[in-house]
Order: structure tokens, then sequence, then C-alpha cells
């Protein structure tokens, strides 16, 4: 299981800046942008024991990447913005947002060695050859910035693939498949009115006179909306539970609900992209539930906290000439699943 097909984009995390996490695996793939962190030591809550963080040299990898990717796309001005309505500037709240993600993710290795669950060696070769690309490919002026070495990328990319790793075989267990015909998706046209006897006149024009419903229903509906989408649930109304009956191109009898009457006619009877985008993304949210029955116990008992110094001093300034992007680009192409 990967938690996901593609990159999430940090500004992602931003728009949802109450949203603490709450599936692991929709979080790994914000890492691809969020993964920062710097620590030699951390405090641990509710759990004494002593465990390696990360260095400031290792949080510049990817805090450059992602200083890079965002003013490629909006101008370093971006760091000086205010984020919504906080007295935080934009740099300010990712810095932070993204030191919490790492402590997150810190946690999770912790898990992954009391599950036993690790890196191969052939796991851990192919690590280390990304990481010799990535570094290899690093100009001067990204070099300097950074200032890591091949191990510290080595180091960010296992845990980075260790946390995947970690999430995989925790819901490898999980009962996720659904069926299309569980989770479909169909567009119908609907005439809407208050009026019964309006109602039984239109459905007589036509089923039986053959009048166009789509023009019917643009001259005699008493909504404006003509075209509608429907999901199937698992609690559905009387209007769901019929149009979900129909064959494609078939007009219901009219429905009753809420005081109002309804023709529906399915134009679409399983629209297969939104099917299927729909069950992928229900099927996501039963892993990363799954995930997380396990994670937010062992969380709240190994509470990490980084505490160096050197995160009050993190910056964007200098370095204008770095150009590297492509940590996590790399890393998706070495690993696409």
């Amino acid at each position: 299981m990967r938690p996901g097909t593609g990159t999430l984009d940090l500004a992602e995390n931003i728009r949802r800046k109450n949203h603490r996490w709450k599936c692991f695996a929709a979080a790994l793939f914000l890492m691809a942008s969020l993964l920062l962190s710097g620590c030699r030591g951390m405090e641990l809550e509710n759990k004494t024991e002593q465990v390696d963080g990360y260095t400031k040299a290792q949080s510049m990898i990817v805090l450059v990447n992602e200083r890079n990717r965002y003013q490629n796309l909006y101008g370093a001005g971006i760091w000086e913005a205010r984020f919504g309505d906080t007295d935080s500037t934009f740099e300010e709240y990712m810095i932070q947002n993204v030191k919490s993600f790492l402590e997150q993710i810190k946690t999770i290795t912790m898990l992954a060695e009391e599950r036993g669950i690790t890196v191969t060696s052939q796991e851990r070769d192919a690590l280390r050859t990304l990481s010799e690309q990535y570094y290899t490919a690093l100009s001067d002026a990204d070099r300097e910035l950074i200032g890591c070495s091949e191990e510290d990328v080595q180091l960010l990319y296992t845990d980075y693939y260790l946390a995947e790793k970690t999430a995989a075989q925790l819901t490898a267990s999980a009962d996720s498949e659904l069926s299309d015909s569980e989770v479909k998706i169909i567009q119908v046209e609907q005439i809407v009115t208050g009026s019964l006897k309006k109602a039984k006149a239109l459905l007589k024009m036509i089923k039986i006179d053959g009048d166009d419903f789509t023009t019917m229903a643009a001259r005699y509906s008493e909504s404006d909306e003509i075209e509608r989408t429907l999901s199937r649930g698992a609690s559905q109304t009387i209007y769901d539970k019929t149009a979900f009956s129909l064959d494609e191109g078939q007009v219901s009898n009219i429905v009753e609900m809420d005081g109002m009457y309804y023709i529906i006619k399915c134009t679409n009877g399983y629209d297969e992209a939104a099917t299927l985008a729909r069950k992928d993304k229900l099927q996501k949210a039963i892993l990363d539930q799954s995930f997380m029955n396990v994670y937010e116990p062992y969380s709240r008992e190994h509470t990490v906290r980084f505490s160096e110094s050197f995160w009050n001093r993190v910056g964007f300034s200098g370095g204008e000439e770095s150009q590297v992007t492509n940590f996590f680009d790399l890393y998706r192409a070495a690993f696409p699943d």
C-alpha cells in the first residue's frame, strides 16, 4: 500500500492549518513537501529513552528544496506574507508546521522499531543509490547552502521509506475493498414542482407524448438545477434510491419528497472516471483510519518534541543561486509504488 499517487503540496497543508494529520497515508505525501528537521536531541514526553534526531544539515536538504520550489512559483516575497488572520509570516508558519510533522515522522520510526519493521539490505542499497544520485547532482551553490553529506541524504531518504513501509505493513490486513456498485456515481436530469397535478401532466407529456425531457425541464421545472451528479452512499433518500434504480436513458415515475414532486431521468448510469476516483479516495480513508488506530495510541505514549535552538534561526534568506527542487521527485521516481 502506498499512501497516495502523487506528492501533495505544502500549500495544501497550509490550507488545512487545523487538520492535525487525521490520515497518515496522506501525510506521508505531504512529507514530500514538508520533511524538515535538524535536531540532534529531543525531549520525549511520557517516555525517557534516547532517540537520535536530525541535524541542521539534514533539515536543510528539504528546507532548501521547498524554499526554492515556492520561490520559483511565487517569488521571494511570499515568505514575508502574513498567514491568514495570524501574526505569523508564511515562512514562520511553514517552518513550524514542518517541524511538527517531522516530530511525528520520528514517532513513526520509533513505532517501526518496536514492531520490528526495518529496511532490508536490498532496500538500503536502493536508497544508497538514490542518495548518490541526488547528492552528486547538487551544484556548488546548493552544497554551500545546505551543508549536508551524502550520508545525511541517505538518512532522510531511509526514514521516509521506513515511514511508508510501516504504514503499509500496519494496514496490510485492513479490508479496504469496495465494489464499483457500492460507490457508483451517476448523472441525472430532474424536473421539480410543488404541484402533483403539474407533475402528472409533465410525466404524461414525456412518457406518452414523447416530449424531450431536457426541454421540458428547462421550461417547466421549478428548480434551476436540472443536471445533478449523485454518489451512492450508506444512507439514501427515496430520490436517490429511485435514481440509482434507473437504467441509462430511463425516466422515473413521480417521486414525492419533502413536499415536492420529482421526475428523474438517468443520463449516465455509470460515470467510470468519477466512480474510480471516489473508490480510490474511500479505500485510502479506510487504510488511513486503520493506521491511525495503531499510531494514535502509540503517539500519546511517545510524544516527541524537537527542542534544538537552531529551529529559531532557520530561515529562507541567502543562497540565491541554489536551485535544487528534486529531492522528493527523485524519491518518487525510484519508488513509484
